[in-house]
């Protein structure tokens, strides 16, 4: 059964923490404000200020988290609702802030407290007010350029050059309308002796009136005012910067995670296929990338249970090359074969006879695979195994015994466990064979399998049918490279068939007469 599938969404990327550091700092600008206050300029009084100042950044920066989320959710909505929730914050934020500072502010300053509270949330409103002009600006930029442009490119490029046309308007605006103000201020309004402000033409003034603003101090005005103009701004403009950076991330952000959990080996992820038609190809070419190295996983663990784990990884180290050199190896073989068992199975349903031997099987391959032996093939209720081929095993003599002498006793235990109930047991018979064989693939271009082929395969499978049930034994080059923890007890020589000349042989399994 496939894994259930993870679906990778914008929605899904990881939010911005609540600004707790803000909120300290907010309310550490409050606790202060309950400070005697002092009207020296010494240390006390610079200290009270920048804490003043950084309580009111706070605010700001909370107003900013705030936008954000409220950003977020509308993202979510129709074109529609998008432009109407963006539409609602501007307001929300200037009257939210007056109001919040008259709530929470006013108790604080009457009781002494400053009005710390109050102007900060005063300028966290007014941040939040700007900062929805500029969600605004790009909600509108990107409903507009959705309806035109299809790529993301395109996408990107307009809305940034609506927002240098905004700033920049912004910025004429302001300069146009403090000259045309401080040139009027500077040619109209003088000043009387007595202090009284009056408009009028400056050249026809009495003797002791003086111009309020000349030429250069206006000019120099006009700049202070459009820096200040700028800095009014900046609210939006990051609001809007951060919207487009946004746009961005929030596509690339699902396909990072994604590409982490696939390095992991999580291959049941896919993305969303959203977004412009970039990101649209991009998800699409990435999911259908994870389909294809799932389905080759899939294959691999196949290919694995048909192949046998030493050929599979012997393929896997040769990048997929199934050509397996011919070459002529000593190595061990063994076959164990279930006694009299086609004699039971003859009484039995097939479903049974598949399910005893599945049953058997599912323990004995776990016992081959323990002391990694070559699975080499399944023959009716034998099975067959090699060592040393196809990779090197120096000890594959005793290697070959242990594992044969492992399943024996795992028989044992099975029988004990009633495991083989309907034929009331099973009795199997094993019989090792060490020497040269040729081993390669064997078959065709379309199908081949790797094996071993020589006189020692046919002498082991002679061996098995001449041991008793629950008997292990071996020939004698076998019993010749076995270790001393590894005893042996000879028979007496034996025919079999296809050899001329008897066949000493060794009982390693059981060990005592």
């Amino acid at each position: 059964m496939a894994p259930e599938l993870t679906l990778l969404t914008p929605a899904s990327r990881p939010r911005r923490q609540w600004p707790k550091p803000a909120l300290i700092a907010l309310a550490g600008g409050v606790l202060v404000g309950f400070l005697p206050h002092t009207a020296s300029q010494g240390p006390l009084f610079w200290g009270r200020l920048a804490v003043k100042a950084i309580a009111a950044l706070a605010a700001c920066s909370v107003a900013s988290w705030l936008e954000e989320r409220l950003y977020t959710l509308a993202s979510e909505r129709s074109p529609g609702g998008r432009f109407a929730a963006a539409l609602a914050v501007p307001p929300l934020g200037l009257f939210g802030g007056m109001a919040a500072a008259f709530v929470l502010g006013l108790p604080i300053l009457l009781l002494g407290g400053g009005p710390t509270l109050g102007v900060s949330l005063v300028v966290g409103g007014f941040w939040l007010a700007l900062a929805g002009v500029g969600s605004l600006t790009v909600v509108v930029l990107d409903v507009a350029v959705s309806a035109v442009v299809r790529d993301f490119r395109s996408r990107i490029l307009l809305a940034v050059l609506g927002l240098v046309g905004l700033s920049t308007t912004i910025a004429t605006l302001s300069a146009m309308y403090a000259a045309e103000s401080l040139t009027l201020l500077a040619g109209k309004a003088v000043m009387s002796e007595d202090g009284n402000i009056r408009f009028g033409d400056v050249a026809s003034t009495a003797a002791g009136d003086k111009a309020i603003l000349d030429a250069g101090a206006a000019s120099s005005l006009i700049v202070v005012v459009v820096c200040g103009a700028a800095l009014v701004a900046l609210p939006l403009l990051l609001s809007a910067c951060a919207k487009l950076a946004d746009a961005v991330m929030e596509r690339l952000n699902p396909l990072a995670r994604a590409f982490a959990l696939v390095t992991a080996g999580d291959m049941a992820v896919k993305v969303e296929e959203g977004g412009s038609e970039d990101f649209v190809q991009l998800s699409r070419a990435f999911n259908g990338m994870v389909g294809s190295l799932a389905l080759a996983k899939r294959m691999d663990r196949a290919y694995g249970t048909y192949l046998g784990k030493q050929v599979a990884d012997r393929i896997r180290a040769q990048h997929g090359e199934a050509a397996l050199p011919a070459s002529s190896r000593v190595v061990s073989v063994f076959f164990a074969d279930i006694r009299g068992f086609t004699a039971m199975s003859e009484k039995l349903e097939p479903s049974r006879v598949l399910g005893i031997l599945n049953r058997y099987f599912e323990r004995v391959v776990a016992v081959i695979d323990a002391h990694e032996g070559y699975l080499n093939k399944f023959i009716g209720d034998a099975v067959v195994v090699v060592f040393n081929a196809p990779l090197d095993q120096p000890d594959h003599a005793a290697r070959a015994v242990r594992c044969a002498i492992a399943i024996q006793e795992e028989v044992a235990k099975l029988n004990a466990e009633g495991a083989f109930a309907e034929v009331g047991g099973l009795l199997v018979g094993i019989g090792i064979a060490t020497g040269p064989v040729v081993a390669g693939n064997l078959g065709s271009q379309k199908q081949m399998e790797y094996t071993v082929i020589g006189d020692m395969v046919n002498l082991a499978a002679r061996l098995t049918s001449k041991a008793p049930a629950g008997e292990v034994w071996v020939n004698e080059g076998n019993a010749a490279a076995l270790p001393a923890d590894l005893p042996k007890v000879a028979l007496a020589p034996i025919q079999v068939k296809g050899k001329e000349q008897p066949v000493t042989a060794s009982r390693v399994w059981p060990r005592s007469a």
